[in-house]
This record gives structure tokens, sequence and C-alpha cells, in this order.
């Protein structure tokens, strides 16, 4: 009884906020965001066309964000947080063949929502083409995360029936966290072995 009243308490939050919610954590980060976004969908609480057309802008306008900082203040925030320089480095000599894959890209790869963007504005990669190609990545991105969590909504009807107590929500968030954030792990070790063995 306690738990189905906390899911109507929540619910006309969701509706009611729902969509900026969606918004500003497209600009924060965004992977898990748009899944939930999905399976918020595929449970009624939030409209599917809005929630995508939500998702592109706040993607792009923190991408957008990361680019105009990079560009603008990239020498004070690389003289305060090294290790950002180090990384934003590493991907200099690829802004100039493959720019338009990095931006194109950058929602796709650990840390590349920030990191690319960034790196992009501070070489001062041609903003016009990292309008082009981010756009398309973050379309590309949103229909398949948004999917993505429509499908683990429909599936997870196999093993909680349909999502209607606040344990089973809960229950598929922290399935989701720690699915993104074990693949996250593996493609950074691999990374970090394969750096090291090319070393």
């Amino acid at each position: 009884m306690e738990h189905n009243s906390l899911l109507q308490a929540i619910i006309p939050f969701i509706s009611s906020y729902g969509l900026w919610i969606v918004f500003f954590g497209m600009i924060v980060e965004g992977t898990i965001m748009i899944i939930i976004s999905g399976i918020l969908c595929y449970m009624g609480l939030l409209p599917i066309d809005s929630t995508l057309i939500v998702a592109l802008l706040g993607a792009i306008s923190g991408d957008h964000m990361w680019y105009f900082i990079g560009r603008k203040f990239s020498n004070t925030l690389f003289t305060k947080f090294p290790s950002l320089r180090k990384k934003s480095e590493k991907l200099t000599p690829s802004i100039n063949k493959k720019g338009a894959l990095l931006a194109f890209g950058s929602r796709f790869v650990y840390a590349g929502a920030i990191l690319l963007p960034l790196t992009l504005g501070a070489y001062n990669f041609s903003h016009k083409k990292f309008t082009i190609f981010d756009t398309l990545g973050v379309m590309l991105w949103s229909i398949l995360g948004l999917s993505l969590g429509y499908f683990l909504g429909t599936s997870a009807e196999s093993l909680f029936g349909k999502i209607s107590k606040i344990e089973h929500f809960a229950s598929l968030v922290i399935i989701i966290v720690l699915f993104i954030w074990s693949i996250k792990y593996y493609f950074t070790n691999k990374y970090t072995k394969d750096k090291r063995y090319h070393e």
C-alpha cells in the first residue's frame, strides 16, 4: 500500500516536470536518462513524440554548450584540470581527419558527450560541420536509446508483470545503471590495455 501511494505521488510529478527532467538530463549525461525516458514512455507517463523532441533539443544544447566552452575557455580548463588536457591531446591527431566522425559519435563514446565537443571546440573544428554531424548523431542516439528503454519496459513485464509498483521500476533502473556501468568499465579498461600494449 505504501509503495502504491509512493508511485501515485511520483506520477503527477513526472507528468508535470518529466520533459524538463529529460531535457536537463540530456545536457548532463544522457545515456541512462534516454533509456529511462523510453521506459517512462512505455509506462505511459511521458508522450513518446514530445520526449524524443525534448531529448534531441537537450542533447544538442548540451553538446553545443561544451563546444563553445572548449572554444572560449579551454586554456583555463586545461590549466585547472591537467587530466582533461591529456585526454583532449590524445584526440588532437584525429580532429583534422576524423573530426566529423568524432562529432557524430560523441554520444556513443564513454565520456564523449563532454570530452569530444569540448575538444572539437578547443581546436577550432568547424562549427558548421560540428552542428551537422552532431545533430545527425544525436538523432540516431536518441531514437536508439528511447527504443531500447521501451523494449526493456516491454521485456520487464515477463519478470515483474505490468510495471505498476515503485520497486519494480526501481529494480529496472538499477539493472540499467549496472549494465551501462559494466559496458563503460569494460571498454575503458580495454582501451587502457590496448594503449599500454601499443606503447
